[in-house]
């Protein structure tokens, strides 16, 4: 057989014979593994060298100095190339710099009852998290949002999962101390079964849980009449509820 026959004859044999949906289903498939294996490559290589992945590789030294009224030369002469300025702030944005130094609950003694307490913990925490829809601005809710674009890399990153480790265990920590002091206050016990870490834990669970929620919607994703500010409150009293005795 003539080549160009050959040719022919393999190209036609290699056309998929799926029907147009069920084809582009496998492709999306195959698309879906291609980013998983990239961002396993990058974060291979974050921890080989100092590097940004996620939305932190896409910053713009000319757009981000231009805010400032100067060139894209006021911030390489400071961090020595796009790319170091690029990686030094993922790293802030990672680390969480020192929000939770900052971070304060309400204090129990000023309120009635235990309930009253705890509905005002978590609509204080749904308060601290990121909006839908509002604008960016530097503050905990939106750096949470730059992590939160960073975590897949921390599947197989320690550069990610180190500081984003650490923070959640200061802020465990946080929630174990607050949390006790209301027991103390209120003169409530936990359950037998249930330790002040474990309800830390499933606080710091359900807050961020609904955080994934606000970034969506500023409404109860069951009652629209509701803020979703109500749906981590009442998960809080469940939660307290469940927990003590």
């Amino acid at each position: 057989m003539p080549p160009d026959r050959r040719d022919a004859t393999a190209t036609a044999s290699s056309r998929s014979t799926l029907p147009k949906p069920a084809a582009r289903r496998r492709y999306v498939e195959m698309g879906e593994l291609a980013a998983l294996q990239q961002i396993r490559r990058d974060s291979e290589a974050l921890d080989a060298s100092a590097i940004a992945v996620g939305p932190f590789a896409r910053l713009d030294a000319n757009a981000v100095a231009a805010q400032d009224g100067k060139t894209r030369g006021a911030i390489t002469n400071v961090f020595g190339s796009q790319a170091a300025f690029q990686a030094e702030t993922m790293e802030l944005a990672l680390s969480a710099g020192d929000w939770l130094e900052r971070l304060e609950y309400p204090v129990p003694a000023d309120y009635p009852s235990a309930e009253e307490w705890v509905d005002a913990l978590f609509a204080a925490e749904s308060a601290r998290g990121p909006r839908h829809g509002s604008e960016p601005v530097i503050d905990y809710a939106f750096l949470w949002a730059l992590w939160l674009s960073a975590v897949p890399y921390g599947l197989w990153s320690e550069q990610v999962r180190g500081p984003s480790l650490d923070e959640h265990a200061q802020w465990i920590d946080r929630l174990e101390q607050v949390l006790q002091e209301a027991l103390d206050h209120f003169g409530v016990a936990l359950r037998a079964d249930t330790s002040i870490g474990d309800l830390a834990c499933a606080c710091a669970s359900v807050i961020e849980g609904t955080w994934l929620n606000q970034c969506l919607t500023t409404q109860h994703p069951r009652d629209p009449a509701q803020p979703i500010a109500s749906a981590m409150r009442n998960s809080g009293r469940l939660l307290w509820r469940g927990a003590t005795v």
